[in-house]
Formats: structure tokens, sequence, C-alpha cells
């Protein structure tokens, strides 16, 4: 779609359910340090995590915000106009697309996306994408709270690991599934 990309993982995959995060950037011109440390837009679907970032654009599911932030019930929406709140993601992403001003190029997502339930992803995105001010605070206000939901791994602490761990030494425990 014309941009430079890069992407971070920080996602355990060997633990279905476990909490993931993902570091995207984007640029008309090269990337020269992939790390964020203030997001433009930061996405939050669940109050774990890098909880150290910080966004200048807040968008959340519902339930996860804190003042000013946009809440939006991706979970919810998700399972009522798809079947399943996993969709929420890709709603998620549409919202995301939208915010950030990217163009919304259907033949270039779609070459993206896995096969599997690719047109029920599509639709998920151009859903997300085309929300307005006024969708969204109607929704906000009708919805139940979050529920995506983790198992247990995903919401235990980090353990402590590296030169601290290997030596026994006193170190803060990270929270929120943040690696140390």
């Amino acid at each position: 779609m014309g941009k430079q990309v890069t992407v971070l993982f920080d996602y355990d995959s060997s633990v279905r359910g476990s909490m993931s995060d993902a570091f995207v950037i984007f640029d008309d011109a090269p990337i020269a340090n992939p790390v964020v440390e203030d997001a433009d837009i930061l996405l939050k679907l669940a109050n774990r995590g890098h909880l150290r970032i910080k966004g200048r654009k807040v968008v959340t599911d519902l339930g996860l915000a804190s003042p000013g932030d946009e809440q939006i019930p991706f979970a919810a929406l998700g399972r009522q106009h798809f079947g399943k709140e996993l969709f929420g993601n890709m709603i998620a992403l549409g919202r995301l697309l939208r915010l950030a001003a990217v163009h919304y190029n259907e033949r270039a997502i779609r070459e993206s996306l896995p096969r599997r339930f690719v047109d029920e992803n599509l639709a998920a995105i151009r859903f997300g994408y085309d929300l307005t001010d006024d969708d969204i605070e109607r929704m906000a206000s009708e919805a139940p709270p979050s529920r995506f939901e983790m198992n247990a791994a995903a919401t235990a602490p980090a353990p402590v690991r590296g030169l601290d761990a290997a030596y026994d030494t006193a170190t803060a425990l990270p929270t929120g599934g943040e690696s140390g």
C-alpha cells in the first residue's frame, strides 16, 4: 500500500490465549529505528502487556479506557456482525488504518491475508475502517464491556530473565507481560 513497514512481536506462541504485543511502524521513508516508545496511535485490547508505552491517540476495547481514550466494543462487534469475537481484531485493524490515514486498498489487503476467512476478515476490516465518530459513541454506550479472554498463563507474572535471574539478584519483576 506504498509504505515502509516494520513489525516487532512479543508473543509466546506455545501458549494459546497468551498475551501478544505487536509494534507496527509505517512511514513513507525507510524506518531507521523500529523501537516504539511513544506511539502516535496505541491500540489496547487488554489491560495487560506493554503498559509503559504511551499513545497520543489511544483506542481501546470497551471497559479498558482511561479518560479521553476512544472506546470501541471490538469483541462485541466481532461477535455481533461476524459471529466470533476474534473478528474484533480485524475491526480494530480497520479503525487503525482509518486513524493513520492509510488508504483502504482491498486488493492489497486481500493479498496479505491468510486465505481462510479472507472474505470475513476483509468485511471486518472494512467495517472498522468505515466507523464514524457518531457510530463509535453510540456503540460504546450500548455494548457490554470487553470479553477478550486470556488463559492463566497469559496473566501470570513474566519470569525474571537474563543475568539477574542467573545470579538470583534482587530485581523488580516486570508487570503486565513485559519481558525483563
